[in-house]
């Protein structure tokens, strides 16, 4: 009878033990199927952002763009025209043809910011050329490891680049490194981005962000990604970002 007993209960703990197994797979398997959904809708967010930005950049050098252009050289040719009977009005004229160059500078800026024209290129070229510019006009030693595909550097490809375009933008105003070094690598479904330095450090704790990293910090952000910057006073800074991928492997996580 006991012996009995004994094996009724093992068989129910054995049951009840295989209901617990079963109930934390589905868990997981819920949770990984929403953080795949998540990086899904994030990503296919970012791509919408991405082409719209490069619409509107689009439009704007078409039309705006252009009409800016046609009135500088209307301009130009009126105060020609009147250079000698009215030298008043060429005065002015000069005026008005120096804000309609200011404007054209500031849309051409816009337009930049909208989408890099060095993106046109690719992701790795694009950070390869930011790279160049910076060894030659501060003299410090770059290295970059590359390692995504090309569908990975489209998805992200303008916050990358303006991630970069920042991160070295401050190394050179404040870092006084010898050294720098961009990792841009693919993981599953997440893009990493990691660029160090072996400078002076941030002060603070946590570092005090600039307005341009906490600008790149609020995309990210809205990208469904993270940013973290680790620093010491004299060890360097390293700034750390992930950003969601939508891939196939995505799919195979979550099949039960």
């Amino acid at each position: 009878m006991l012996t009995a007993c004994a094996i009724l209960l093992g068989a129910l703990a054995l049951l009840l033990w295989r209901q617990h197994r079963l109930a934390l797979h589905r868990q997981a398997v819920e949770q990984l199927r929403t953080d795949a959904e998540q990086a899904r809708l994030a990503s296919g967010q970012q791509q919408a952002r991405e082409q719209e930005r490069l619409r509107i950049g689009r439009d704007i050098h078409d039309d705006l763009g252009q009409h800016l252009l046609t009135l500088k050289l209307d301009l130009s040719m009126l105060q020609t025209s009147t250079h000698d009977v009215a030298p008043q009005l060429t005065q002015q004229l000069s005026v008005i043809v120096r804000n309609v160059d200011l404007s054209i500078a500031a849309l051409r800026c816009v337009i930049h910011d909208l989408r890099p024209p060095a993106l046109d290129a690719g992701l790795q070229a694009a950070c390869e050329e930011l790279l160049a510019d910076f060894r030659r006009s501060t003299g410090i030693e770059c290295r970059c490891d590359y390692r995504l595909d090309g569908a990975a550097g489209r998805a992200h490809g303008v916050l990358l680049y303006h991630v970069v375009q920042e991160a070295l933008a401050n190394i050179a105003r404040h870092a006084r490194a010898a050294n720098v070094q961009l990792c841009l690598r693919q993981a599953g479904a997440t893009l990493a981005c990691r660029i160090s330095d072996d400078g002076v450090g941030l002060s603070g704790s946590p570092p005090r962000l600039g307005c341009g990293l906490s600008g790149i910090h609020e995309r990210v952000a809205a990208a469904g990604g993270s940013l973290h910057i680790d620093s010491r006073s004299g060890a360097g800074t390293t700034l750390r970002l992930s950003l969601p991928l939508a891939t196939c492997e995505d799919a195979s996580l979550v099949q039960e």
